[in-house]
Formats: C-alpha cells, structure tokens, sequence
C-alpha cells in the first residue's frame, strides 16, 4: 500500500475588530496562497462592493509574521501552513483556526 504525503493546508486565523461604517479586513501570512486569496477577494468585491462597504487586503509576508502579527491584533486574519500549538492557544486564547486551502 502507497503512503500518500499529505496535501499542506493553508490556515486562516481571526479576530474579530468592533464594528464601524465600513469593514476592513487585513490579512497577513504564508506566500503560498497568496494568489488565490487575491482572487477570491477580487470575486467578492465584484458581488457585494453595492451593498457593504468591505475593504480586504492581504500581505504575503510569511507563515511566521502572519501568526505574530494575528496575535498582536494588527491584522484581521493570517494565513498560516502550521499549526498553532498549545502554548500559542494559552497565549491567544480567542484565535481560531480553520482550513482555507489544500494544495
């Protein structure tokens, strides 16, 4: 029987930030997926761009950044293909995680 490696996944984490007139989420993290999350932001600009006023914007800086930069609230969101561990939980105990991408 062939092992298969597995498919690396793409993490997002968030935070929520306090509601005002417009909502701004920026994103930060892995390269990898970078593209696909400019498509998909574009694709959503195209849709709901008449009805909210939602501004995105990601910056492909790094796994390591995105999750430091997640935990210090300067982001919305990081894109990440590790795992937080228990002692980043302990640290962060609001931040989730969640699959994204598989490539």
């Amino acid at each position: 029987m062939k092992h298969r490696m597995p498919l690396p996944m793409f993490l997002l984490l968030v935070v929520t930030n306090a509601v005002s007139a417009h909502v701004e989420l920026i994103g930060a993290g892995a390269t990898a997926p970078a593209s696909v999350y400019f498509a998909w932001m574009a694709a959503y600009r195209s849709t709901r761009r008449p009805f909210v006023d939602v501004r995105l914007s990601y910056h492909a800086r790094g796994s390591g950044f995105g999750k430091q930069a997640v935990a210090s609230r300067s982001v919305s969101y990081a894109g990440s293909d590790s795992l937080l561990s228990d002692a980043d939980y302990e640290r962060n105990p609001d931040l989730q995680m969640f699959p994204a991408i598989a490539m």
